[in-house]
């Protein structure tokens, strides 16, 4: 064999492993660790999060402390409560989705087989059960592109839910799509929702029954012996891990959305801990929110029993 011919072997098998370490990084399976490497590439952090004043008057304190964390991390987060319908919003910046996109693909996927009036197949069960409950990265590529890949899922999820206010990722970077909060929760209502279960049952079942290691974040909000619906996204970044967490959660006795993103973290253990603590605040104003309703129905309704004097009538 000559001398170019061996340098031709051995170029090809260098590309070849290359291409295997870059394939292997950017879909690595999803495990709660700050040592794997980033599932993918994010986008640039956007800037410090700020309190609306309807969420501020309702809970002062807690806003406070919301934005207290803004100045460790950038972070924002969307609640809608069940009791009310109220909607709360603390920053409307874009954040990276990281894995938290695979809900996108499997409410999309769900929604295109009803809406032809047919059932998931066997291997798109298997692969949305593999994207909510392991979170797994083969199966998100493979539902990617047989979504058509940015520009089918883009138009699948106008179709299926208007303006769904998601940038889906290019080139099979699905993890680099990017959203806010408040779109999450929007989308969340849909799918989530009770009575779409005819459509959604398996992505509302599948979210309940995450891998323990990745059932944190808006977790911390649930009642005792409930069954969150959550998944979480995290990916390595230049500037600071990026990390999510979303879902359905019962407190006190009643559902409540919630999407917490955030980035810039030092690494994946700091983003969790930020996202927990700004769920708990969202919790107080939730909670405070409930009171002050509850407070302002005791004072407009008066004691069942008393005698309320009805002011005489004038005759014309």
């Amino acid at each position: 064999m000559t001398t170019v011919t061996l340098r031709t072997v051995a170029l090809r098998v260098l590309v070849g492993l290359v291409l295997a370490v870059l394939a292997t990084t950017a879909y690595a399976p999803s495990v709660r660790s700050p040592l794997v490497a980033a599932e993918l590439p994010s986008v640039a952090a956007p800037p410090k999060v700020e309190a609306q004043a309807p969420v501020e008057a309702a809970a002062p304190n807690a806003v406070h402390r919301l934005n207290r964390l803004a100045e460790q991390a950038h972070v924002a987060l969307s609640v809608l409560d069940g009791s009310s319908g109220e909607t709360f919003d603390l920053g409307s910046d874009r954040f990276s989705t990281a894995s938290l996109v695979k809900v996108h693909l499997v409410a999309l996927m769900s929604w295109q087989a009803a809406d032809r009036g047919d059932r998931l197949t066997s291997a798109q069960r298997r692969d949305a059960e593999e994207m909510l409950v392991r979170s797994d990265n083969a199966a998100a590529l493979r539902t990617y592109f047989a979504l058509g890949a940015r520009p089918g899922i883009e138009r699948g999820l106008a179709k299926a839910y208007g303006e769904p206010g998601i940038r889906i990722g290019d080139g099979g970077f699905w993890g680099h799509s990017s959203t806010t909060p408040h779109q999450v929760v929007t989308l969340l209502g849909r799918v989530l929702d009770p009575d779409a279960a005819g459509t959604y049952a398996l992505l509302q079942d599948a979210m309940t029954r995450v891998v323990p290691e990745q059932r944190w974040g808006i977790t911390v909000l649930a009642d005792d012996g409930t069954a969150p619906q959550v998944k979480v996204g995290w990916v390595g970044d230049p500037d600071g891990w990026v990390v999510n967490s979303s879902g359905r959660v019962v407190v006190d006795g009643t559902p409540v959305l919630i999407s917490v993103m955030t980035d810039r973290n030092p690494d994946l253990e700091a983003g969790i801990h930020t996202i927990e603590d700004a769920a708990r605040l969202a919790g107080e104003v939730v909670r405070a929110r409930r009171d002050a309703a509850e407070e302002a129905r005791r004072t407009a309704d008066p004691p069942a029993g008393c005698f309320v004097p009805v002011p005489p009538v004038s005759a014309c």
